[in-house]
């Protein structure tokens, strides 16, 4: 086999253990048995550094989680376990759907999401947070997603605060 055909299906390797590990660390226990598939433009593992790479329309979805950006950076640590991803967009978004719930929807230019330590999605240089028709926009933007528990800082750049709308469940639902 040639040395190109050989290291493109090394490649093709280390890029599906990559997502396999990210689309895991980013779902919920019955979201895990779900298959993974993630489109680009392109692809660059470095399995050595334990990053990949990601250009050009990237899409990753498994089960009820879509993540989209226009570069995507998957950090992994040695045994290849997912550490962090961080999403680059116009704008990059998340979007969870959720059992018995609204689904789970933000937006940021920049988006960091943690799998350790706590489990978290950080928006970047100013992001919004919805579910339903409740909102959480500000500069940064931190979310636990297993303790529904969310913390947000203001924008500098504007009047330096946080927004958040949160209207009434319907009755019937309280």
């Amino acid at each position: 086999m040639p040395h190109h055909a050989n290291r493109l299906t090394h490649l093709f390797w280390l890029t599906l253990a990559t997502m396999l590990a990210v689309a895991q660390a980013q779902t919920a226990p019955s979201d895990r048995t779900e298959a993974v598939e993630l489109a680009a433009d392109s692809a660059e593992v470095d399995d050595a550094n334990g990053v990949s790479i990601y250009r050009g329309d990237v899409v990753l979805t498994r089960g009820a989680l879509r993540i989209t950006g226009d570069l995507m950076r998957v950090f992994t640590d040695a045994e290849r376990q997912l550490e962090r991803v961080v999403v680059e967009g116009t704008p990059a978004t998340y979007r969870e759907t959720l059992p018995d719930a609204a689904p789970r929807r933000a937006e940021a230019p920049r988006m960091e999401y943690y799998a350790r330590g706590p489990e978290r999605l950080v928006l970047l240089e100013g992001g919004e947070l919805r579910q339903g028709d409740n909102t959480v926009t500000g500069q940064t933007i931190t979310h636990y997603p297993a303790e529904n528990r969310t913390v947000a800082d203001g924008d500098g750049d504007g009047d330096g605060r946080v927004n958040v709308r949160v209207l009434p469940a319907p009755e019937g639902d309280q």
